[in-house]
């Protein structure tokens, strides 16, 4: 695609800098009009451009999938190890159980099982459906 220099630097504010038109009008000495045709002109451009931007940024910071989830499966080892050194004994009941069940829940999850009922709907055995125990 050919382009001529203000509309390389268009593309430039626009995508790598996030400027808006209006700055990028008064840099440029374009109206915001013409800024906005060159947006529709440009548009398979200006696409892939924002793409390869968000790709590059994502590559430098290790945010795909795989070193993600590398980055919290070390983070979650560590964090175990921290824990089970601790004593819980004065942690308030609370908080114990919200900590009890939001890791039984994420258990469950892992296991990409569904909780038809979960367990801390119900005050005590008389809340249990009927035939949940035939």
């Amino acid at each position: 695609m050919l382009m001529n220099d203000k509309q390389k630097q268009f593309v430039h504010l626009r995508i790598a800098e996030g400027k808006s038109f209006q700055t990028i009008s008064q840099e440029l000495d374009v109206p915001v009009h013409i800024l906005k045709e060159w947006t529709v002109t440009l548009m398979d451009y200006l696409e892939e451009k924002r793409i390869a931007e968000f790709d590059q940024i994502a590559d430098e910071n290790q945010v795909y999938p795989v070193p993600h989830f590398k980055y919290l499966a070390g983070l979650y080892s560590r964090l175990k190890n921290e824990l089970d050194k601790r004593d819980f004994s004065g942690l308030p009941t609370d908080k114990l159980y919200y900590i009890f069940n939001h890791t039984h829940m994420e258990l469950r999850h892992l296991l990409n099982e569904e909780l038809d009922e979960p367990w801390d709907e119900y005050d005590n055995f008389d809340d249990f459906p009927e035939d949940e125990f035939e």
